[in-house]
């Protein structure tokens, strides 16, 4: 979208004319809601706009923490406008749990987590490279029977080339033989992972 573009939409959200943008669809959001409902410890890598990241709090437990990581990179005049997006949707939200922003990305922000996570939900760099290390950094941080929500890594006839997304190839590849963890679910262009509730089931 253009700066232009951008800006006006920015305007146009905060006098109650549009809604926040998203990457992922409305049947995606409804199943992401159905895997973080009452979960404590959670995170999402790719905030945009934030409309996810108000599904999920208000989907998580009460006393629940959301850990909502974006670098909300500056545009040219020096402001993010996703980023005040993002907040007006998570204030509008009304969660009874807390949402702490991580202005950082993925391989910055996970360094500041301190318990382990029962829900994920990655969004960020979908490159093999970008893929590729947030489920090196992050899948170990994943208590057992927690869930790890990965999207743009599942075929969709709606987009006819996903086949050949890197992120598709590289779950495909490898992380769903992943041996600490069991494929769930797959929806659109979704993919659901388990960690296994038994240590001695991985290897």
């Amino acid at each position: 979208m253009a700066q232009g573009q951008t800006i006006l939409h920015a305007l146009r959200y905060h006098l109650g004319w549009d809604t926040a943008h998203s990457q992922t669809s409305d049947a995606e959001r409804e199943i992401l809601v159905q895997y973080a409902r009452e979960r404590h410890t959670l995170a999402e890598i790719g905030v945009f706009e934030g409309k996810t990241t108000a599904a999920l709090a208000r989907a998580m437990a009460p006393n629940g923490v959301l850990y909502a990581i974006d670098p909300h990179f500056p545009g040219r005049l020096g402001i993010c406008w996703s980023k005040g997006i993002a907040r007006r949707e998570v204030a509008r939200a009304r969660a009874l749990g807390r949402v702490v922003f991580l202005e950082q990305l993925s391989f910055e922000a996970v360094k500041a987590m301190q318990a382990p996570l029962d829900f994920l939900f990655i969004d960020g760099d979908h490159s093999r490279q970008g893929i590729q290390r947030d489920w090196n950094d992050w899948a170990p941080l994943i208590s057992q029977g927690g869930i790890v929500a990965l999207h743009d890594t599942h075929f969709s006839a709606e987009y006819p080339d996903s086949a050949e997304w890197e992120s598709v190839r590289y779950f495909e590849e490898q992380i769903r033989y992943d041996s600490r963890f069991k494929l769930l679910d797959q929806v659109e262009l979704l993919s659901f992972m388990q960690r296994r509730e038994s240590p001695e089931l991985e290897t």
